[in-house]
């Protein structure tokens, strides 16, 4: 990029460049460059600075970036040893490129059991981070290396169920269920990011029907957080407008499935499941949302032979990357990953020695968009948070 743009400096290409229509130039090229080349871009000249700075152009461009699967990477630490540090990352893993690329998110050189991390939530280009099991909690973008702490948030293991936008404000919110209160009077909190990190109650978090829903994080769409019930049969959805819990039917199956998780493809909520024997995996697509009707897409026969003979577990679990049927196969405490078409045929292998890889289930989009409540850190000196400092 670098070696580009001294080539746009020189005069006759430079003349070239400023040729260019500029609602092509923006709409077409610049819009589409990852964040990072787009901010060399900026230094070619005041004007394409002037034209990529702007809130609706930033916002244009995180749209059009792709979607990448989070994976959490850490090395093997002794489990005897809980005192043992290794190095950790969270990346966006690009495995449709040739070879498959890494973008580095958060990165840790001082990982081990005390020193854990785990990423809460993802909306927007935006990540919430807990660190050291919980005692801490972030609210980061990893394109801007922006970040705040939220000393508000107090909360246990899973109990942070979703990130949201309201509306067109540009003011976020986290849903969580705070863990200082008894289990007789636990209520659903809401909490806006901001100076104030103002938190309120917004019900019952029994009579919400959180309790009952999989660990797996949450979805958003159409202005709703969605969760898939424990037991597959049906799915919670959130309203963050009009901040209201119901239940929707979800696809029928029999008993024998081990895995049901929730996932968007291209603006449409769909649900995958994988069955006890780690064998088959069936996705649906929500095809109409007022009658709630779901459609099988793909029914998957996993290549497990080839995959067990590498990995050498029974413990397979599935997520589905495109609306083509493709799935990202894993297994926990792993040094690989698979990569599978919707015919059950193996398409790439991914192996790290020495490094343990799980996908998180959360996707990512770069963002340079610019957002209040980052502007509003405590004013001195601040120490850059841990999962920044390897980067």
């Amino acid at each position: 990029m670098e070696k580009s743009a001294r080539v746009i400096r020189s005069g006759s290409h430079r003349s070239a460049i400023h040729t260019l229509p500029e609602d092509l130039l923006v709409g077409e090229i610049l819009v589409r460059l990852p964040a990072k080349d787009l901010l060399r871009c900026r230094a070619v000249c005041s004007s394409w600075r002037r034209l990529t700075s702007g809130a609706d152009f930033l916002l244009a461009h995180h749209r059009r970036q792709p979607s990448l699967p989070l994976v959490s990477f850490r090395g093997q630490t002794n489990s005897g040893d809980r005192k043992k540090v290794a190095d950790a990352d969270v990346d966006a893993f690009d495995l449709w490129r040739s070879p498959a690329e890494h973008l580095h998110l958060l990165r840790f050189n001082d990982y081990n059991y005390q020193r854990s991390y785990r990423v809460c939530a993802c909306c927007d280009g935006l990540l919430v981070v807990s660190l050291s099991r919980d005692r801490f909690f972030y609210i980061c973008n990893p394109t801007t290396r922006q970040w705040i702490t939220m000393p508000n948030l107090t909360v246990g293991r899973g109990s942070i169920f979703g990130l949201y936008p309201r509306g067109s404000s540009g003011e976020y919110r986290i849903l969580y269920r705070d863990r200082k209160e008894d289990n007789d009077s636990t209520l659903c909190h809401v909490l806006t990011m901001g100076s104030s990190m103002a938190s309120r109650g917004i019900g019952s978090y029994q009579a919400s029907g959180l309790q009952s829903v999989t660990e797996g994080p949450s979805v958003l769409l159409h202005g709703c957080l969605h969760w898939v019930h424990r037991e597959g049969g049906k799915v919670l959805v959130f309203d963050t407008d009009g901040e209201s819990f119901r239940w929707m039917s979800a696809p029928t199956v029999d008993s024998n499935w081990a895995q049901s998780d929730l996932v968007q493809v291209d603006g449409t909520l769909g649900m995958s499941r994988i069955n006890d024997s780690r064998i088959m995996m069936k996705i649906w697509m929500l095809q109409n949302r007022d009658e709630e009707v779901w459609l099988m897409k793909h029914q998957i026969k996993l290549p497990v032979g080839d995959m067990r003979s590498i990995v050498f577990t029974h413990d397979l679990y599935g997520m589905v990357l495109s609306e083509n049927g493709d799935v990202l196969v894993f297994c926990p405490r792993s040094s690989h990953l698979f990569h599978c078409d919707c015919k059950g045929k193996l398409l790439q292998k991914f192996q790290w020695n020495g490094v343990f890889s799980c996908p998180t289930r959360h996707w990512f989009k770069e963002s340079l968009v610019q957002h209040a409540f980052f502007q509003k850190k405590s004013k001195g000196p601040m120490r850059t948070p841990r999962f920044f400092q390897g980067l």
